[in-house]
């Protein structure tokens, strides 16, 4: 159902438990106002079409391009806006060149207001342009919307002489302007993501931020604490987070015991302990860190562990620059060793290094964390950049179910391809896997969450939608879907139409296009309409916390568990994650199948206690508020 304005929330409405019937959902014979009866959807089956439409053009999305995508209500109207980023070395041209756009959703079609937002805004004055790469949104100051962290994906000697990572404040209507200079604008470090997050769950929310390389090494993590005025301290020593670099010390480095290139981070609470565990996601074929929140004190706990790279180690049968190196070095290699499959000319193999377990990792750009099993615990998905000519040794995308319902211990085990299906045919023999991106989400509201992996760049690399089946398993079904997209270098899952499904906004990459006849002119954005979730029944969550002292207004970090037809679901607010900063909006989709009600919701709020609330019976088909401390739903639609 399309909605021509935004929809008026409705009084709160006394709370009751339902008996739901195949057809309807009956309420006992009461007295006082009842909840809206659910709106029960039958049995439904995907049709054998497609599955999305491209609505790019009717939504007033022609013409808008960018590679990073993060969505928002940036106004508080109800309906979810989009800030999309290009990529460039120079600031906004304003107005003639603008890298990065902001577009407000008016009842399902977006509108530019880019001119009006206050990001176009630098320390220089109004309207000067600055130079920034990506975009994370909580509300740092507790005032009920949502604020936005920019970073910048450049060092000193490339920005501007103003241009750093800023703090931007929300006047609540979607204009926003910079906080007072504090700790994230402090040092011009190449900031490739960041995510909000109460790691001391003190009710303000803080900010975790991955640097990509400074020189040879890593510039590594950081951590800031808010103060809830828009400023923030800096405890990324203080905390852990941040390691002493490696300074050229190989025995240092081969220990793990140097700052990662990062490009991604994530903040999920991956032991159900009840505070945010951080995650960065390392380029170079290093690790990645698990950093285990304890009362504000981090520990990598994954180095050693799936989490941090697979076990295939083997490079001698299939990495074509050790065979460079041997063909160069004879005598130094088994006789054995295959005959380099590339040109020597531009090769890198140092033995002692990059034979090693801290050089044999992977390439990882996001990790997003889900419940793909619904066994109550978060589950991630890693992806990563993966290139024939480096072969196995170098990790490949992949889900890692977490094991701790089962051990009581955080660990995860990756799972094997061939017994997931997450995977699909390479194309080319000179085949490159360039998985950038990710999201997890659950498309058609059967209760199961899908995966769409974003593939870019190189040739013949597409996005991928992994329907998953009733045995957890997934299939691949992206150009029957109409989602095979080339070059989807990022994506957001949102639900644009407000109709109760999520529909799928990706960004194109044009890098490496030379050539390409595939490739698009433009770096365009396209808008997937959802088609078939609405024939199911679901139900749409959002949070309030109570501020400090309590939960975060926006709740980032808060766990919500709905329990519906005898399936049990778990996720989480997020406040951004991954590569560049994804971000989903902070309403939470809950598919539910045939169930046309939740038996029960849980939440579990980001709070010093661990405060839990629970819910009875909400039916199906709503959008509703759920606010910290009040104990009946506010049905929003």
């Amino acid at each position: 159902m399309m909605h021509d304005a935004p929809m008026k929330r409705l009084p709160i409405l006394l709370f009751a438990p339902w008996v739901c019937l195949p057809l309807a959902c009956q309420a006992p014979d009461e007295t006082g106002p009842l909840p809206p009866q659910a709106r029960c959807r039958p049995r439904a089956e995907l049709p054998p079409g497609r599955l999305f439409t491209d609505v790019t053009d009717e939504v007033g999305l022609t013409g808008v391009t960018g590679i990073r995508l993060a969505a928002a209500d940036l106004d508080g109207d109800g309906w979810v806006d989009l800030v999309v980023h290009g990529f460039g070395n120079t600031r906004d041209q304003v107005p003639d060149r603008l890298l990065r756009r902001v577009l407000r959703n008016r009842g399902g079609r977006f509108e530019d207001v880019t001119m009006a937002s206050g990001l176009l805004d630098s320390r220089d004055g109004p309207m000067t342009g600055r130079l920034a790469h990506l975009a994370v949104f909580g509300d740092v100051d507790n005032d009920g919307d949502l604020d936005l962290f920019s970073g910048t994906f450049a060092t000193a000697t490339d920005m501007p002489p103003t241009d750093r990572g800023e703090i931007l404040l929300n006047d609540g209507r979607g204009h926003f302007s910079m906080a007072p200079p504090s700790a994230p604008s402090a040092r011009r470090l190449p900031t490739a993501a960041a995510t909000f997050v109460d790691y001391d769950r003190d009710g303000l929310l803080d900010l975790f931020v991955g640097h990509f390389y400074l020189g040879s090494e890593g510039a590594g993590n950081a951590l800031y604490r808010g103060l809830g005025d828009g400023t923030f301290e800096d405890v990324s020593r203080d905390s852990g987070v941040l390691r002493a670099p490696a300074g050229g010390d190989l025995t240092k480095y081969l220990r793990g015991e140097f700052r990662r290139a990062v490009y991604g981070v994530t903040a999920c609470d991956v032991d159900n302990d009840g505070d945010a565990d951080l995650l960065t996601s390392a380029y170079g074929r290093a690790w990645n860190e698990l950093w285990r929140n304890d009362q504000g004190r981090f520990t990598d706990v994954g180095q050693g562990t799936p989490f941090a790279a697979d076990d295939l180690l083997d490079y001698t049968q299939d990495n074509a620059f050790y065979h460079c190196y041997c063909r160069d070095n004879p005598g130094r290699c088994p006789p054995n060793t295959p005959a380099p499959a590339i040109r020597c000319d531009r090769y890198a193999w140092t033995p002692g290094l990059d034979d090693q377990p801290a050089r044999l990792a992977g390439n990882t750009f996001s990790t997003a964390c889900a419940d793909l099993d619904n066994d109550g615990d978060l589950d991630v998905v890693h992806s990563e950049i993966r290139h024939w000519h480096i072969g196995r040794s170098s990790d490949p995308s992949q889900i890692l179910r977490n094991l701790y319902r089962e051990t009581g211990q955080l660990a995860f085990e990756r799972l094997d391809h061939a017994r997931t299906g997450f995977v699909r045919p390479m194309l080319l023999e000179a085949w490159n896997e360039g998985d950038i991106s990710v999201a997890v989400f659950d498309f058609d509201n059967d209760g199961r969450k899908d995966i769409y992996l974003g593939s870019s760049d190189y040739p013949e690399t597409w996005g991928a939608l992994f329907h998953q089946q009733p045995d957890g398993t997934f299939v691949e079904i992206a150009r029957r879907a109409g989602v095979r997209h080339y070059h989807a270098v990022a994506m957001v899952a949102i639900d644009y139409d407000r109709d109760g499904d999520l529909d799928l906004v990706v960004a194109t990459s044009t890098a490496r296009c030379g050539g390409d006849p595939l490739c698009p002119p433009t770096q365009q954005v396209r808008l997937y309409r959802n088609d078939v979730g609405a024939l199911r029944n679901a139900l749409q969550i959002r949070l309030v916390g109570g501020g400090p002292g309590r939960a975060n207004r926006a709740a980032i970090g808060a766990r919500v568990t709905v329990r519906a037809g005898g399936i049990t679901q778990v996720q989480e607010v997020s406040g951004g994650y991954g590569h560049f900063g994804l971000q989903p909006g902070t309403l939470l989709t809950f598919g539910l199948g045939e169930a046309c009600q939740a038996d029960e919701v849980e939440v579990r709020w980001p709070d010093a206690a661990g405060s839990v609330e629970r819910y009875g019976a909400i039916p199906a088909n709503h959008e509703v508020e759920l606010r910290q401390g009040e104990p009946r739903p506010i049905y929003v639609h």
